[in-house]
């Protein structure tokens, strides 16, 4: 069975590439002053793990910066309305996350403009020396083609489970679908994940 978070060498030592990095300027704070602080610190605590989750539901790195401000001006909007019941800011912002990688995905569908998704973009601004960070980017560039086989639902999932770590339980509670499903869609999405890393490794 294929370990998502190996394959992703997320505790590599190795300096992470620029991919792993949102290169974001903070986006304008609420002026009423009684949510100033609380949201500036949610958008400083959370910008990489939306910008992340966001690359992993198929949103290229050329618009994973204007997606993540995206998704922070909706929670900028609905910030008032958040309640923590026990499962964190993050539960609420996968929900984000989850929308607006749906909607830019329809966008790309009635107006494709990148047919690779944006990975010789995304390959082409490294620099030659870093061999490492090459490699790490291409492992990634290979796991994101692989994940974009598989159904949104079943790798949204896949991603908060294997990736983000989160429970069953939790992931029933973000994803707002009963903790069979949950379950049933992991399963699924483990394999077609597996297979679709088989099938890179046979066309090459």
């Amino acid at each position: 069975m294929i370990d998502v978070r190996e394959t992703l060498e997320i505790n590599a030592p190795c300096e992470p590439p620029r991919e792993s990095r949102p290169s974001l300027r903070p986006i304008a704070v609420p002026t009423a002053e009684e949510s100033r602080a609380p949201f500036r610190e949610l958008y400083d605590g959370h910008v990489a793990f939306v910008w992340r989750n966001l690359r992993r539901l198929g949103v290229p790195e050329a618009e994973a910066d204007d997606r993540t401000q995206e998704v922070f001006v909706v929670a900028h909007r609905r910030f008032r309305e958040f309640e923590e019941r026990g499962h964190g800011p993050r539960a609420w912002l996968f929900q984000i996350v989850l929308r607006v990688a749906s909607g830019a995905r329809r966008h790309r569908r009635r107006h494709p403009e990148i047919p690779d998704g944006g990975q010789v973009a995304a390959q082409g601004v490294i620099p030659a020396p870093q061999t490492d960070a090459i490699e790490r980017s291409q492992r990634l560039a290979q796991l994101d083609a692989a994940l974009a086989t598989i159904d949104m639902g079943r790798r949204a999932v896949l991603v908060l489970h294997e990736i983000e770590e989160m429970t069953a339980p939790e992931i029933a509670h973000v994803l707002g679908i009963p903790l069979n499903t949950v379950y049933s869609r992991l399963r699924v999405a483990r394999e077609e994940l597996e297979q679709a890393l088989q099938r890179q490794g046979e066309g090459r």
